[in-house]
């Protein structure tokens, strides 16, 4: 029929169809009468044409669906057997991919085994090659070593000779220099009660008055440097007996500024004090915890180098404030030398004076933190130079 005009083909399928029909209504026709069908309590009737159609119907459904359950079988079962396999197979790529990385990394880390194993050969066949020559080398090195051990056990037997005799020399020093001190001390003592005495005596004229009392300060403050010197030497040595006390910090600065009055008025210098509590300033009170001795040198020798260092004309001013501790600024115009900023309470580190010591600031240092203070030096502000001293509060 694939070669027929496609009316025909039309004509034909109407035809074959109204044929079916008419076969399918003979039937009904011809079996149309009633069937009874029983089964166990009940009973039902149905026209035999029914009964038969839907049995067909019934057994044409199961045919089908039999058929329709073997073909997914048919396509399921290959595809999840396909799919296991390929599972299994890359399975076992994987397997022998990580074998061969496996296979790989120990390739080269037997290479680099080798390679070390090879150096390492290499260098001992080196190192054999050359032993005979370093060792005929040593050889001489140990001849000459030993004549320098010789030499060096009679060199070290000579220094500790000396040694021992310079020990001697210096507890014969100390207790030489303990001696003069002592003497000179005492000697420093007479010479200002003298003076006192002589004041006393009503014949003396006011020049004469003058002149003794020139003696007498000048004999304090010789006194008052050899006690400093002596006190400086105990602390150095450990042996400062402390005897601390509530001191008028405001009072022994102004007595240090009084002291050098003349050397302040050379220079055309002003000092001034200043206390941040408007209480302190009124009352001319500055309160801290210490020895009255030591502040004194050690604000003599502090306000001292500020004036030293200042140009003349230049003011210095000293600032007491409260807070954890008590501290005190001493400001002066002037800049310290970058070359001894760092080492600046170091001994024997002076700068520019032509009399300069270097045992102002050191003695300053040891003072103070023997009276459980401290110092520090402040250069950041450019052509002044800020030296902070902090001391410890009066003692309820």
């Amino acid at each position: 029929m694939k070669g027929l005009p496609a009316k025909i083909k039309q004509k034909a399928h109407l035809a074959v169809s109204l044929i079916l029909a008419l076969l399918f209504l003979l039937f009904i026709f011809q079996n149309f009468e009633q069937t009874q069908i029983s089964f166990l309590f009940w009973t039902i009737s149905i026209p035999r044409a029914l009964l038969l159609l839907s049995t067909l119907l019934l057994g044409v459904s199961i045919g089908v669906i039999s058929m329709a359950g073997k073909r997914a079988s048919k396509i399921i079962s290959p595809t999840s057997t396909s799919d296991h396999k390929n599972l299994e197979l890359k399975k076992k790529i994987l397997e022998q991919d990580n074998m061969i990385a496996q296979m790989q990394s120990e390739r080269v880390k037997t290479n680099r085994i080798l390679e070390a194993h090879e150096t390492t050969r290499m260098d001992f066949l080196s190192k054999e090659n050359s032993h005979e020559k370093k060792q005929r080398i040593a050889e001489g090195k140990i001849a000459k070593t030993s004549h320098a051990l010789n030499d060096a056990t009679t060199f070290i037997a000579s220094l500790e000779s000396e040694v021992r005799l310079l020990n001697e020399n210096i507890e014969s020093k100390k207790l030489i220099d303990a001696l003069i001190q002592h003497d000179l001390r005492n000697t420093l003592i007479a010479s200002v009660s003298l003076p006192k005495s002589i004041l006393d005596d009503p014949n003396l004229t006011e020049n004469q008055k003058i002149v003794v009392k020139f003696i007498q300060d000048n004999g304090k403050r010789m006194l008052e440097i050899l006690d400093s010197s002596l006190t400086l030497y105990r602390i150095e040595e450990g042996t400062y007996q402390k005897e601390f006390a509530t001191v008028n910090l405001y009072k022994t600065i102004s007595d240090v500024v009084a002291r050098i009055s003349n050397t302040l008025s050379a220079s055309k210098q002003e000092v001034s004090i200043n206390c941040m509590d408007p209480t302190d300033q009124d009352n001319d009170t500055f309160l801290v915890y210490g020895e009255e001795f030591l502040l004194f040198s050690s604000f003599m020798n502090l306000i001292t180098n500020a004036s030293e260092a200042s140009p003349p004309g230049k003011p210095i001013s000293i600032t007491f404030s409260r807070n954890d501790y008590c501290s005190i600024a001493i400001r002066n115009y002037g800049e310290v030398p970058s070359s001894i900023q760092k080492t600046f309470f170091n001994k024997l580190v002076t700068s520019g004076k032509k009399f300069g010591t270097g045992l102002g600031t050191y003695s300053a240092m040891l003072m103070i933190k023997a009276q459980n203070g401290n110092i520090e030096l402040d250069c950041s502000e450019s052509g002044m130079t800020t030296v902070y001293v902090t001391l410890p509060k009066p003692q309820n």
